[in-house]
């Protein structure tokens, strides 16, 4: 059997087709809309993954919890490949997804962007490490004790998105792209 890539009008046609059969009205946000609608569904911080590769090509897949300011996303790791892989090659994806398993749950954000690293004598980690206090503050109420990790073993990556697509299919929003710039 021949394999045939869908197209980006044919992919449209198909969307209007099951929204109209959904009886849901699509909607194409405007750029600030979008926006508006990403940042949103960040800040409910849905299960993540964080895709890197290095200078291998090996491409490396990690399941993170990661906290939002605006759109850009942080991910706070005491360590693993993925640094290794970040600091050989900056370009990472991520992907945050959640699905109910029927049609109208569809509901996700594919980012692609550029990853930096901060470290605890970096100005940008003490900011970044705000955004993880109820985390932090949850483990201290949960054993007693606060946190402490030793010097120089926890990170902080900050992602830039570059390209992003957002599916949120009971609203009627289905592979709206954004672009920085």
């Amino acid at each position: 059997m021949a394999i045939h890539e869908l197209t980006d009008e044919e992919r449209e046609r198909m969307l209007d087709g099951l929204f109209a059969r959904l009886k849901i009205p699509r909607w194409r946000p405007s750029r600030k809309e979008l926006e508006t609608q990403i940042e949103n569904y960040l800040r409910k911080s849905h299960p993540c993954t964080l895709a890197t590769c290095g200078a291998d090509g090996m491409p490396r897949v990690s399941v993170v919890d990661y906290a939002s300011e605006g759109l850009f996303i942080y991910i706070f790791s005491e360590g693993g490949v993925k640094f290794k892989n970040i600091a050989e090659n900056n370009k990472v994806a991520v992907g945050i997804g959640t699905s109910a398993r029927t049609i109208t749950s569809v509901r996700g954000l594919n980012i692609q962007g550029r990853a930096e690293v901060f470290t605890e004598d970096q100005p940008q980690f003490t900011e970044a490490l705000k955004l993880f206090k109820p985390m932090l503050d949850d483990f201290e109420q949960r054993t007693g004790a606060p946190v402490v990790f030793p010097p120089g073993m926890v990170r902080v990556i900050r992602i830039t998105p570059q390209h992003m697509v957002y599916f949120h299919y009971m609203k009627g929003i289905a592979h709206e792209c954004w672009d920085a710039g």
